[in-house]
């Protein structure tokens, strides 16, 4: 607001009627680029080559800033070197939600990544962070030999652990059960049968590594739950919509669903679910086109 109206503003509230103003407040206005104009690679669909991150996207944070820097600059080398993309799914990574629900939504608002935006929190946990990135990172160049070795290495203690845990005997009121299922019990804690390992794995786990294969086995039951919706979501999204695909023609297809599809240009049949406005109904039109149209003849 003008200085004068600010200056008004605050001597109107009681007990600044005299205030001074050292320095007035400022807002800041800028100009986005609407997101769904925007591949999942974050290169731009009307220029081939630029790659856009950060508030020109209609985020706001410094961690959605830098996330969409590294996805743009990553697939920007990728693409300079001929080799495919680098494409985190939902269930991979908080990145691969943010991405998608900007290219696939957009936004009326500046975005932040909430956890609440998670469908699959369960798997999208701090202490499995590596598991689920590490070996992409590796492939695409950007984890060390030596680092890939080390995530290896803890990998393996991650498995020894729960191996003894199976192995291990405990008694319980109705006779003995295997260590891993008495921690499946809210009350018991992972620390109890830390003693019972060998010597050798007890002094290469880290606190961290203890909890993390706990929490794994505790959530196990959610955990396979959320596996199933995550393959479900696998099969949609890898039915692929070809590029310049025509919504327009389709048969029961309605307009605002044919003009959505058209300007989303959605890669994958799970992408187009997720438009918003998009019915079970058009989805199950649209699958059945497609499948029509994998079997057509190629003009080849």
């Amino acid at each position: 607001m003008p200085v004068d109206v600010q200056m008004k503003l605050v001597r109107a509230i009681s007990g600044l009627e005299d205030a001074e103003f050292i320095r007035p407040g400022y807002a800041i206005e800028y100009d986005f680029v609407e997101p769904t104009e925007l591949c999942p690679t974050l290169e731009t669909k009307r220029v081939e080559g630029l790659f856009h991150a950060g508030q020109i996207n209609g985020t706001t944070g410094y961690e959605e800033a830098a996330c969409q820097g590294l996805i743009a600059g990553i697939n920007a080398a990728l693409k300079i070197q001929s080799k495919d993309p680098l494409l985190l799914r939902r269930d991979q990574a908080y990145i691969g939600i943010l991405i998608d629900d900007l290219v696939t939504k957009g936004t009326n608002e500046p975005y932040r990544m909430f956890t609440s935006r998670a469908e699959y929190r369960l798997h999208l946990r701090i202490d499995n962070a590596d598991q689920r990135l590490t070996p992409l990172g590796y492939q695409i160049g950007m984890i060390q030999e030596q680092d890939y070795r080390r995530y290896l290495e803890k990998q393996e203690r991650l498995r020894l652990l729960q191996e003894q845990l199976q192995s291990i005997r405990v008694k319980v009121e109705d006779g003995k059960i295997s260590a891993a299922q008495a921690l499946k019990r809210p009350e018991v804690k992972i620390e109890g049968f830390l003693n019972l390992l060998p010597s050798e794995l007890q002094s290469r786990l880290s606190w961290e590594e203890t909890k993390a294969v706990e929490t794994a086995i505790k959530y196990e039951g959610y955990l396979a739950q959320q596996t199933t919706e995550i393959e479900r979501m696998k099969k949609a999204e890898s039915r692929t919509i070809p590029e310049g695909f025509e919504y327009l023609g389709i048969s029961g297809l309605s307009r605002e669903v044919v003009e959505k599809l058209s300007r989303v240009r959605p890669l994958t049949l799970g992408q187009a679910g997720r438009i918003p406005g998009m019915t079970p109904a058009a989805l199950s039109i649209l699958n059945i086109h497609l499948e029509m149209n994998s079997h057509q003849p190629s003009n080849l």
